[in-house]
């Protein structure tokens, strides 16, 4: 399993890995270049070839070539959420907990460099589970807390709009697993094809510079990789207009040799450049 903490690059190349196992190639010889972002040699079947693949994130809040409004809080709680789960690991009385929790709307006033987060995040983890080993929580009594209520718990208090406990008969080790934050996960997504067709548009401008190496063929990857709202375009639906004319003039006339659209959390992906059918997968 990947870090929680990785680099943008680490998680870049992660990504990738991931994907290309859906299509069940073996990667050898593998570079890391910045642009384009890989150069692999795929093996399948008996077939070997030099693939060069640039990735790009798919977002439906904003525009192509620039990060969701919800990114920051994104990163900062899964260095929260990776924390906490190293700091809970040995309370086993915690396991059967369900926490959810809503950063304030204001400005959390974070550091802009993810390793000055660590220690905020850290922080906030420990106050987190102090807390919550400080109130009996049962289950058919949920437990809602507002800021007001975290008095003593300076970064609960600066930080959190409400926090709400529960208790599950759940055997797996929930709390762990379902500490999750309303920011992020709670909220409206979709499919847009005006963000892809957009993606498309502004990678195929900054591929003509790109030094494409020994490449035989190149991909691009668009990729919607994570819980995040803004960052999900739901489960494959019917009535995607995947025949859009602009979007088939975009990939006939891109200098990608190959272009796919892969949502990552709900197991499925669509070749646009050659366009094929809908492909879902379990993981």
């Amino acid at each position: 399993m990947p870090r929680i903490d990785q680099t943008q690059k680490e998680r870049e190349q992660s990504l990738i890995r991931e994907f290309l196992g859906h299509l069940d190639y073996r990667i050898s010889n593998p570079k890391w270049p910045d642009r384009p972002d890989a150069l692999l040699t795929l093996s399948k079947g008996g077939k070997r070839k030099r693939v060069a693949i640039e990735h790009t994130e798919y977002f439906h809040d904003t525009k192509a070539g620039h990060l969701s409004p919800l990114t920051p809080i994104d990163e900062f709680w899964q260095l929260v959420h990776a924390s906490f789960v190293c700091q809970v690991s040995h309370r086993e009385h915690l396991t059967d907990i369900d926490a959810k929790i809503k950063f304030n709307n204001g400005n959390l006033d974070l550091p802009t460099k993810l390793g000055e987060q660590k220690k905020p995040a850290r922080q906030l983890a420990k106050e987190l589970i102090d807390f919550v080993e400080a109130h009996q929580v049962r289950q058919s009594e949920p437990l809602p807390f507002r800021y007001r209520d975290f008095n003593g718990y300076p970064k609960l208090e600066s930080m959190l709009s409400w926090l709400r406990l529960s208790e599950t008969d759940d055997a797996v080790c929930v709390f762990r697993r379902s500490l999750t934050c309303y920011n992020i996960t709670t909220g409206y997504f979709r499919l847009s094809l005006e963000y892809i067709k957009s993606a498309i548009k502004i990678k195929n401008k900054k591929a003509t510079k790109y030094n494409w190496g020994d490449a035989n063929e190149k991909w691009l990857l668009i990729a919607a990789s994570s819980g995040n709202i803004s960052n999900n375009a739901g489960r494959a639906m019917p009535n995607v207009n995947w025949a859009d004319p602009e979007l088939l003039d975009l990939c006939c006339e891109s200098l990608f040799d190959r272009i796919v659209f892969w949502e990552k959390v709900r197991c499925w992906y669509k070749w646009l450049k050659p366009s094929e059918k809908v492909v879902e997968f379990k993981r």
